[in-house]
């Protein structure tokens, strides 16, 4: 991966790249989650691998840490995407509205860069994202939606109360069923950045909300239920399909689960989550 530099807004501007052989290729922007750098967020997902094998284009922008000058560290300045949540900076002791990035403009500016530098084709860009990255992805697929090809959040909630793409967005959705941070039904969660509990709703809150802004059905049919994967898709003019994994805590699926268990749950390989974003965005 190359690494690439953009100002926006006046303020410098990160992301690493991987560019494809040839032109006319997808696009692919991962969005890391609180606390990841770009380079922390492809070893664990693979993500760069993937696209030297499939050749496509790859964008993996870095989040801004709350003080610019301190370097990012995971739980004392952790880089964190402004995801319409209203708490950007989530250190204790830190207020949550000092000067939230313009993170929608930052990663508009990243499609543009990396299109041109990758010569991709722009009709093709998907974003996913995990955690943060996953509520960012929502955010992006929401007010970029003629940018926006496919979204496929992991992981994490849309913070936004009224979502409204110009345009339904073809979505895929995957939550671990033991994920700790992400509750499936919801409940008390430990925040290890402002050490004590909060509340977290349920998954199915964020699902059925999306759902109604992308015009599907918010009632799912089950495709498939086995092997510790049940999949269910939203039934309207795009795909959506949400696919939980038994087992999986706060981890991208099938990646190298360095998280600690003791704050994210435990890993799994039952489902490598980069080839099934993959598999997803590439039959669109």
């Amino acid at each position: 991966m190359e690494p690439t530099e953009l100002v926006v807004g006046g303020t410098r501007r990160t992301a690493l790249l991987t560019r494809p052989a040839g032109p006319g290729r997808p696009l692919v922007v991962l969005l890391p989650g609180t606390g990841a750098t770009a380079a922390w967020a492809d070893d664990e997902t693979g993500w760069s691998g993937l696209a030297a094998r499939e050749n496509f284009a790859l964008a993996i922008p870095e989040a801004l840490p709350p003080d610019p000058g301190k370097p990012p560290a995971f739980l004392g300045n952790p880089p964190r995407w402004n995801d319409g949540s209203g708490q950007w900076s989530v250190v204790s002791g830190q207020s949550d509205t000092a000067d939230p990035p313009d993170d929608v403009s930052f990663l508009s500016a990243v499609i543009d860069d990396a299109v041109t530098r990758c010569r991709a084709d722009a009709r093709r860009v998907f974003v996913t994202g995990f955690s943060n990255g996953a509520a960012m992805a929502f955010r992006v697929a929401a007010e970029l939606a003629d940018r926006v090809a496919a979204v496929a959040p992991v992981a994490g909630y849309c913070q936004l109360p009224d979502p409204r793409p110009g345009r339904p967005i073809p979505t895929l959705y995957i939550v671990g069923a033991a994920d700790p941070l992400v509750p499936v039904r919801g409940g008390e969660v430990r925040d290890p950045w402002r050490h004590r509990y909060v509340r977290r709703p349920p998954v199915a809150e964020t699902v059925e909300r999306w759902a109604r802004a992308v015009g599907c059905d918010p009632v799912p049919t089950v495709e498939s239920d086995g092997g510790g994967v049940r999949v269910v898709a939203h039934p309207g003019p795009v795909p959506f399909r949400v696919v939980t994994v038994e087992g999986l805590g706060h981890h991208w699926p099938g990646g190298k689960g360095r998280l600690s268990p003791r704050l994210a749950g435990p890993p799994s390989a039952t489902v490598n989550g980069t080839e099934l974003v993959w598999d997803f965005f590439r039959t669109l």
